[in-house]
């Protein structure tokens, strides 16, 4: 046990809220709400990432999102870079009468000049879902516009399971969504081969 023994009286942060760049710092409405506001305003955040038709999105809905993530997720997070958010991280719940089934989805933006840190965010992310969380699945739907989160991901050994053919409307254009998950069993396993 040793000196970390407060850990399990819940007094000292998992290692999986310590990551080696980053910091997650759960999510504050006081704290965080103007910071979450801008990070949905970003282009990158809503046209790249989300489906939602692009507009100008005010506080008063952004709250809105930020509150259904905090009371609807395993985890929400801001991703925090020395003392400065960079980003958003979410494992959300299904439905408590789904719970059982112990499945939740991935979602992360980070603004464009720190997306190098998606990596080490996404990495710290599953290791708590898998390790603290007791979840044994994790899904994310991404629009194919973009794959650049499809690609980190199967990095990870997150699968491609299936597309939504031209489901999502962007530019004049229909784009597929692609549903990509991991289970529990192939991100242990993926930790034995790193630790060879």
């Amino acid at each position: 046990m040793g000196s970390d023994s407060s850990s399990d009286q819940g007094t000292a942060r998992s290692d999986a809220f310590q990551p080696e760049n980053l910091e997650f710092v759960g999510y504050n409405a006081r704290q965080h709400d103007l910071f979450f506001n801008s990070i949905q305003e970003y282009s990158s955040s809503i046209i790249n990432f989300c489906a939602f038709t692009p507009r100008p999105m005010d506080i008063k809905f952004t709250s809105r999102v930020a509150k259904h993530l905090q009371r609807n997720s395993n985890l929400f997070v801001i991703i925090y870079k020395e003392i400065e958010p960079i980003g958003t991280l979410f494992l959300e719940s299904p439905h408590r009468d789904m719970a059982h089934h112990r499945c939740s989805e991935l979602g992360i933006g980070i603004l464009t000049e720190y997306q190098y840190h998606e990596t080490e965010a996404v990495e710290r992310a599953l290791n708590w879902a898998f390790d603290s969380a007791g979840l044994h699945r994790v899904e994310m739907n991404l629009p194919s516009w973009n794959m650049r989160v499809g690609k980190l991901c199967e990095k990870f050994r997150f699968q491609k399971e299936g597309t939504r053919k031209e489901c999502l409307f962007k530019d004049g254009e229909w784009w597929d969504e692609v549903n990509m998950a991991i289970l529990e069993k192939d991100w242990k396993q993926r930790q034995i081969e790193m630790k060879r």
